[in-house]
């Protein structure tokens, strides 16, 4: 499918917009996630009922919470689009929203495991819903996404059981690192054109098919491993292969003619994370004295999933919302802030000494950020659809 087709899924629609309330609802998820990364500044060391340390909580709001709502917006107004399905009616996001509220509330008042519980329900009804789309539209390049959903499903479901913790973990993160790879890989190079045409530019993105199949292959190859053997040396292997394909293949979608456009540079920039996050886990299968495990998973998270969310809410409410490409002061602040959070966690590798404070500041950089861009779309999230 061509960059074209791929941008089809943010045409405008003039009828009911699902991707609103969850971006809105991902907004409130990510703070309450971030907030984890603050204790001395709120004063507690834990968290919920349940008594969670920070990072269980801000693992648990973010993971299952704040990507789960990203996905949900995005997809339920991508798929109709790249499989000529029907859109989802307004009664089903109503009932997908109530499910998050069981979620959270679930999660606040109860215990983490009920509200992990219903995040699964969620989740599934979401697989459910992405799989009659694809396989009525007999769409076989959706699969992927199908198939990785019910990964990020099935891990969900195993936290929530308390079973096989680190291993439902891996799952998850491969889940998510592999449907940002592939949904990027659309938008990416989609906007980028769409951005330097609508300047009166002329561009042609040469994209390899061998190089294309060659990513894939790597990237698949690699997080399998590191779900298998998280330490193997075979596994750094891989990691090194795929962040090298990762990065050849971001180079053909070339980034530098976005530089005037916040939001496209973002997706790059976001995309780019994911090559690091393979490069630093590779370093530190290599030479665990060195770099901690830690320092790439938030490379993925913050810098990969974090700076992907802004770009593409951003870029799907623009578009919807006959924005396009115009330029916004807190949206361009907010992925800066994103950048800088992520940043600021990967110092603590380098300076433990200043964990605390480093900590914190990214913390704080990371509500900022989702603040900034509640400043800038709030308004447009908050409007009511006119058919």
């Amino acid at each position: 499918m061509g960059a074209d087709d791929n941008f089809k899924a943010f045409e405008t629609k003039p009828v009911h917009l699902p991707f609103r309330p969850f971006f809105l609802v991902a907004v409130v998820d990510a703070v309450l996630g971030g907030s984890g990364w603050l204790p001395s500044a709120f004063g507690l060391q834990a968290f919920g009922p349940a008594g969670l340390s920070a990072g269980d909580w801000h693992r648990d709001m973010l993971l299952f919470g704040m990507v789960p709502a990203v996905l949900t917006g995005f997809l339920l107004t991508a798929l109709p689009r790249w499989t000529g399905h029907r859109a989802v009616s307004s009664r089903t996001t109503h009932l997908l929203i109530l499910s998050w509220a069981c979620s959270r509330a679930g999660f606040l008042v109860v215990s983490p495991s009920l509200g992990l519980t219903f995040s699964s329900v969620w989740i599934l009804a979401l697989l459910s819903i992405a799989a009659r789309a694809v396989i009525a539209s007999r769409d076989r390049r959706d699969i992927k996404i199908v198939l990785l959903l019910a990964v990020f499903c099935a891990s969900n479901g195993l936290v929530a059981a308390s079973y096989q913790v680190e291993l439902a973990l891996r799952l998850a993160l491969v889940s998510i690192i592999s449907l940002v790879a592939i949904i990027g890989g659309r938008v990416v190079p989609a906007l980028t054109v769409a951005y330097v045409e609508s300047a009166g530019g002329r561009i042609v993105l040469s994209r390899s098919t061998p190089r294309e199949y060659a990513a894939a292959l790597a990237t698949g190859s690699a997080l399998c491993s590191w779900v298998v053997a998280p330490e193997a040396q075979l596994t750094g292997f891989a990691c090194a292969l795929a962040a090298f394909s990762q990065a050849a293949r971001a180079a053909q979608w070339k980034g530098w003619r976005s530089l005037s456009s916040s939001t496209v540079l973002g997706l790059h920039i976001g995309y780019g994370w994911i090559v690091v996050g393979f490069g630093l886990l590779a370093i530190h299968i290599f030479a665990p004295a060195m770099l901690g495990q830690a320092t790439a998973f938030h490379a993925w998270t913050i810098g990969a999933v974090g700076t992907m969310a802004l770009a593409i809410m951003a870029s799907m409410i623009r578009k919807h919302g006959r924005l396009a490409f115009r330029p916004s002061m807190p949206a361009t602040c907010a992925l800066a802030a994103m950048t800088s959070c992520c940043l600021s966690r990967l110092l603590i590798e380098a300076l433990p000494a200043y964990f605390g404070l480093l900590a914190s500041l990214s913390g704080a950089l990371w509500i900022v950020a989702f603040g900034l861009f509640l400043l800038a779309y709030g308004r447009a999230l908050s409007q009511v659809a006119v058919k």
